[in-house]
């Protein structure tokens, strides 16, 4: 396995536990967001690894994805689910992106959609720790 993937699955599973454990509701639901998503986004790719144009397969996960955020945004009296679908916002905008340029660089492609997996991870655990705070700071 890749170094870098097994640094990102790593990275996921301690940010998903973070927020788990610290993040109630909320937090429960967004690392099982992005946990399934990781796994469909690895089939997807596992369809079509070249990255040459639009992968129609990675293109309904990451769409899905941002629907389940703007559920769990609008849901939710956290801020950080807004933070992650704006970051979610921009890999689907790549999608449809490869949509109207097809001959777009694989390595590009590939690059700008793995790009915003690492701030929304961050946004969820930093988001976490901030109600963590406020909600301890809240019952003194």
């Amino acid at each position: 396995m890749d170094t870098i993937l097994l640094a990102f699955y790593s990275a996921l599973l301690l940010c998903a536990a973070y927020a788990s454990i610290n993040g109630g509701r909320t937090g429960k639901t967004g690392s099982a967001i992005f946990i399934l998503a990781t796994i469909l986004s690895d089939a997807a790719v596992r369809m079509n690894p070249s990255w040459a144009g639009t992968s129609l397969g990675l293109f309904a996960v990451d769409a899905s994805c941002l629907l389940a955020l703007l559920i769990l945004a609008l849901m939710s009296n956290r801020f950080w689910p807004i933070w992650a679908l704006a970051f979610q916002t921009v890999a689907v905008a790549t999608h449809l992106a490869t949509l109207s340029i097809p001959d777009v660089v694989p390595k590009s492609f590939q690059a700008l959609l793995s790009f915003w997996t690492i701030p929304i991870l961050w946004v969820m655990v930093a988001g976490t720790h901030k109600d963590l705070q406020y909600e301890l700071g809240a019952g003194r």
